[in-house]
């Protein structure tokens, strides 16, 4: 068993337990007993504390003992992660205090890959992109 389970297994297995990916996690906790926390780690302020017994709680133990095994970790180890973790992760997530939308995230992603080849260009000090610099090759070099 890991020490320290990655935060990015348990999201999924969390995610992946509740079905709809991270809005509807995220929603199923805020109508929870921790909901009051999750809305402080949406929103702009501080984020509230949770501990590993309160979210445990919220997702019920069946659910812990099953993103802990399919994370392999233990599910009070699992617990204590998400509880350390998650409002930081969470509050990264959100930035301007709202769930991001999937077109949202969507058009975030391509944004980020269009301007990847011009930044990394622009910053060799050439401001032709990566893909204008390249030429077709017809003939495989020589060995």
């Amino acid at each position: 068993m890991a020490d320290t389970p990655d935060l990015g297994k348990l999201w999924k297995q969390l995610t992946d337990s509740v079905g709809g990916g991270m809005g509807e996690a995220l929603e199923k906790l805020k109508k929870s007993s921790i909901g009051e926390q999750v809305q402080s780690w949406i929103g702009k302020g501080e984020n509230k504390p949770v501990n590993a017994d309160q979210l445990t709680q919220a997702i019920g133990q069946d659910k812990m003992d099953q993103i802990a095994h399919q994370a392999g970790t233990t599910p009070e180890q699992a617990a204590q992660t998400m509880a350390e973790k998650l409002p930081g992760m969470v509050d990264k997530m959100t930035p301007d205090g709202q769930l991001p939308t999937p077109t949202t995230i969507k058009d975030n992603a391509a944004g980020a890959a269009q301007t990847m080849p011009t930044t990394a260009a622009n910053a060799m000090g050439n401001p032709t992109t990566t893909a204008q610099q390249q030429t077709p090759r017809t003939n495989p070099p020589p060995m």
